[in-house]
C-alpha cells in the first residue's frame, strides 16, 4: 500500500509540476496548450487564460483580444467576451481551420483544411474572398496547416499532407513552392525575403530560389526530447521560439515550447506533460 501511494505521488508530480530550463522569456508568453489557450507570466505562472478545443494557433491583437483557430476562429476580448467567431462549413475533428490572421482592412484570414480553401472573413462573418487551392493528398485532415497573407497579396499556404508550401497569387496561380521533408505546418515571409518553415523535425529557412540557409533540427539538442516543431516566432533579437504538437512521450519526456539563439544555444524550455500541444506561441514582444 505504502508502495503504491508513492508511485501515485510521483505520477502526481510529474503530471501538475512545471520544469523550466535555462533562463525565462524577456516578456509574458501566450501559447496554446491542453483545452486551453493560456497567458503566461516569464515565470510561467498564469496570468489568463481561455477554454478552447486543441488549438493551433493564437495571437494577442493590438486591441488586447485574443485570437485563436482550434477548429473554429474565435477573437475573445479579456473579460472573455466572444467579439468575432467564425465557424467552417465542415468541421469535424481536425477538418476546420488550424490558423488565423487578423488583416490590417480588419478582416480575418483563414484556411479550410478539410476543403483546400483560404477564406478571408470579415468582421459580419461574411466571405469577403476565397481561394481554392491545389492539393494531391486525399487525406481530409491534412490538406492545409498555416496560411498567411504577404504584405503583396499573395498566400503563403502550408499543405502538411503533400508536404510543400506554396505560394499563390489572388487568382490561384503559384509562384512558388518548397517540399518539405515532413509535414509542413507553418511557414512565414521574413523581411530578407528568405522563407522560415517548421515541419516537424526541424526549422528551416529557405532563399527564394530554395537554398537552405539555416536550419535547426530537433536532434541537436537532444536533452530537450523535442518531438514534433510546429508554430514558431523570430523574436526582435533573433532568436526563435518554437511550439511543439504531440510534445511528450508515455513518460513524460519531451518539451512544449523553447526559444534558442541562432547558433542553436537554449535560453528557455517549458516542460509540462499536461499541456501535450502546444503548437502555437507568441511572446508578448512590442509590435
Amino acid at each position: 500500500m505504502l508502495a503504491m501511494r508513492f508511485l501515485v505521488v510521483c505520477i502526481l508530480f510529474l503530471v501538475m509540476s512545471v520544469s523550466v530550463w535555462a533562463g525565462e522569456p524577456n516578456s509574458d508568453v501566450l501559447a496554446t496548450g491542453f483545452r486551453r489557450v493560456v497567458l503566461f507570466a516569464p515565470d510561467f505562472s498564469v496570468k489568463w487564460e481561455y477554454p478552447a478545443g486543441t488549438a493551433a494557433e493564437v495571437h494577442r491583437l493590438k486591441n488586447g483580444n485574443i485570437l485563436f483557430a482550434d477548429g473554429n476562429v474565435t477573437e475573445v476580448t479579456p473579460d472573455k467576451k466572444i467579439v468575432f467567431r467564425y465557424e467552417p462549413p465542415e468541421n469535424k475533428e481536425g477538418w476546420g481551420s488550424y490558423t488565423c490572421q487578423r488583416l490590417p482592412n480588419g478582416n480575418t484570414l483563414i484556411g479550410e483544411n478539410y476543403s483546400g480553401i483560404v477564406k478571408e472573413i470579415a468582421p459580419n462573418g461574411s466571405v469577403a474572398f476565397e481561394l481554392q487551392t491545389q492539393f494531391k493528398t486525399d487525406d481530409q485532415h491534412h490538406r492545409m496547416r498555416m496560411v498567411r497573407k504577404l504584405e503583396k497579396g499573395t498566400y503563403l499556404v502550408c499543405h502538411s499532407g503533400d508536404r510543400l508550401v506554396r505560394e499563390y497569387t489572388s487568382s490561384g496561380e503559384t509562384v512558388w513552392e518548397y517540399e518539405t521533408p515532413n509535414i509542413a505546418f507553418l511557414a512565414e515571409r521574413l523581411p530578407d525575403g528568405n522563407t522560415m518553415i517548421s515541419s516537424f523535425d526541424q526549422v528551416t529557412i529557405v532563399s527564394p530560389n530554395g537554398k537552405i540557409e539555416w536550419e535547426f533540427k530537433k536532434s541537436e539538442l537532444p536533452e530537450l526530447g523535442i518531438r514534433s516543431m510546429t508554430g514558431f516566432q523570430v523574436l526582435h533579437s533573433g532568436n526563435i521560439v518554437i511550439g511543439c504538437y504531440d510534445a511528450y512521450d508515455k513518460e513524460g519526456n519531451g518539451v512544449g515550447m523553447f526559444e534558442i539563439t541562432r547558433d542553436k544555444k537554449l535560453v528557455w524550455a517549458y516542460q509540462k506533460p499536461t499541456d501535450r500541444n502546444m503548437m502555437g506561441v507568441e511572446v508578448q514582444e512590442p509590435y
